[in-house]
């Protein structure tokens, strides 16, 4: 698919954000009073600090979602990992929704993602979070770093870029 990628960096880390993923976050914004919080996992191919994620994974009905909350199912989400490591991508944080202009994370959202990275037997050295606020990107985004170390970084030098297929 080609279009718009959004670039930034956080830390030693290059992360390019693919059309099909930004697709997936803009399809569950929540533009209504109504709309539940949405969210997933997200996969890329990573190239030492350079991270592409080429795909976003959308809310499942296991999924526990209100206006000011999103808990994942925990199996389903282990699924999906085995299901992308067998084409080749790993599994690189989480993403979801919040009813913001410009999203701000919760103390909840930075022991969840903390606990994601603690727990999860990987070899990257942390996780990404982002959060998909209301307003278009670069500025309706959030993104910070995790480290196994107990680290956080926030993400620097949003760029919105287009990107063709070659």
């Amino acid at each position: 698919m080609s279009g718009p990628v959004l670039t930034f960096e956080v830390g030693r880390l290059s992360v390019r954000i693919r059309p099909d993923a930004l697709a997936t976050f803009d399809a569950h914004r929540q533009r209504r009073f109504y709309q539940r919080e949405a969210g997933g996992q997200l996969f890329a191919r990573v190239r030492g600090d350079h991270w592409d994620i080429v795909a976003a994974t959308r809310p499942r009905s296991q999924d526990r979602r209100g206006r000011f909350s999103f808990r994942p199912h925990r199996a389903s989400e282990q699924e999906e990992i085995f299901q992308h490591h067998v084409l080749g991508l790993d599994y690189v944080g989480d993403w979801h929704t919040h009813p913001e202009n410009e999203p701000t994370p919760s103390p909840q959202d930075f022991w969840s993602i903390t606990e994601v990275v603690r727990r999860s037997t990987h070899h990257l050295p942390g996780f990404l979070l982002i959060i998909i606020g209301r307003q278009p990107f670069p500025d309706g985004l959030w993104a910070s770093f995790h480290s196994v170390g107990g680290t956080q970084l926030d993400a620097k030098k949003k760029c919105l870029s287009s990107f063709t297929e070659g």
